[in-house]
């Protein structure tokens, strides 16, 4: 199952379930994901909401939307569609392509199997869905802070490894 979020320290965007079978390519991840589930996020205005409806930043001039060096992200399309609509994007080269132990996202994501480990196996794709909902709408606005706020010291300590994972 494929999964796309979004994260802050303030809020999460919801969950978006790739359909089983489905690639996400550059019409795709632009259409569907981007255009439909990030813009939305951004322009939420509650602060005091459950993370899942709050404002996901402060402004947009100190918002860096960082995301991998999946092929849909780096296309040259998205690329393009992300300067136009995103002004803090991170442009394809900025953030090292393979870097999980520095994303927080990525520590969230190993926070949400840690979670789902502990529960009963899910018969199916629906329970599986409904299993990461509820996981991901119990994230506590501390696990976020903790995982923006980490974000020097991670990258300090990937330099002091000369770019060698931290959990080596």
């Amino acid at each position: 199952m494929m999964v796309w979020g979004m994260i802050s320290r303030s809020g999460l965007s919801e969950l978006h379930f790739i359909p089983p079978k489905h690639s996400v390519n550059t019409d795709y991840y632009i259409n569907e994901i981007l255009e439909k589930c990030c813009l939305p996020t951004f322009k939420r205005r509650k602060t005091s909401a459950p993370l899942t409806q709050r404002k996901i930043c402060r402004k947009m001039s100190e918002t860096i939307f960082m995301q991998d060096g999946a092929p849909a992200h780096t296309a040259i399309r998205t690329q393009k569609w992300l300067s136009e609509h995103l002004p803090g994007f991170w442009e394809k080269g900025v953030w090292p392509s393979n870097s999980p132990d520095l994303n927080p996202i990525e520590n969230l994501w190993s926070i949400m199997q840690a979670e789902l480990d502990k529960r009963k196996p899910a018969t199916n794709l629906t329970q599986l869905g409904k299993y990461l909902e509820n996981i991901w709408n119990g994230i506590s606005p501390s696990i976020l802070e903790n995982l923006v706020d980490g974000m020097p010291s991670r990258i300090n300590s990937c330099i002091k490894l000369n770019g060698e994972y931290i959990g080596k």
